[in-house]
């Protein structure tokens, strides 16, 4: 009997350091670089979500004139999720349209969870170059919805798409439903 109990004994005594070690933090074993690999951050990222779109000027000289259509290059624009959270500005991503008017976003990660992205998330043109014929006058801040891109397979590979699509702007002066579209003008 004494013998069961010494090995009773020494069964507990080294579980006790097992137990223990079961229950250390992993900060313990792992350096700060690791825990966040582990958790998904860092150099390596877990998914890419990318918004796209262009931004774009029609203009009408007269009525009767042909619609132009042209690229608006330099101007900002912002793309914002409503997100959980007392932090908007966080929620927010800012850039600059290059020389064709097209603009790509790469949200960051913490925006990467945000349930219906397509429905959280706006474009906003906030800023034209200082030499644009069109202006933000007549839709200051306006928000435009992003969707899904057809162009590339959502989803895979943990890369979704978005586009804005083509954000058309106009020219204060002649309203661009009295010019002459180019669409009208092919099809007669």
């Amino acid at each position: 009997m004494q013998l069961l109990l010494l090995l009773l004994a020494a069964v507990l005594v080294a579980a006790e350091p097992a137990a223990a070690i079961s229950t250390m933090p992993m900060e313990l074993y792992f350096s700060p670089g690791e825990l966040a690999r582990i958790a998904g951050y860092g150099e390596e990222p877990v998914s890419t979500v990318v918004v796209s779109g262009q931004v774009a000027c029609e203009l009408c000289l007269c009525p009767g004139s042909d619609l132009l259509t042209f690229e608006l290059p330099g101007a900002k624009v912002e793309v914002a999720c409503e997100t959980e959270g007392p932090n908007t500005q966080a929620n927010s991503v800012f850039t600059a349209t290059d020389e064709f008017g097209n603009f790509t976003f790469h949200l960051p990660s913490r925006l990467h969870a945000t349930p219906s992205l397509e429905n959280a998330c706006v474009v906003k043109v906030l800023q034209l170059p200082p030499d644009s014929a069109c202006g933000l006058r007549h839709r200051p801040a306006a928000s435009y919805r992003i969707r899904p891109s057809s162009s590339l397979s959502s989803s895979a590979d943990g890369f979704r798409a978005y586009t804005a699509g083509v954000i058309r702007l106009q020219h204060g002066g002649t309203p661009s439903g009295e010019c002459v579209q180019v669409e009208d003008r092919v099809d007669k």
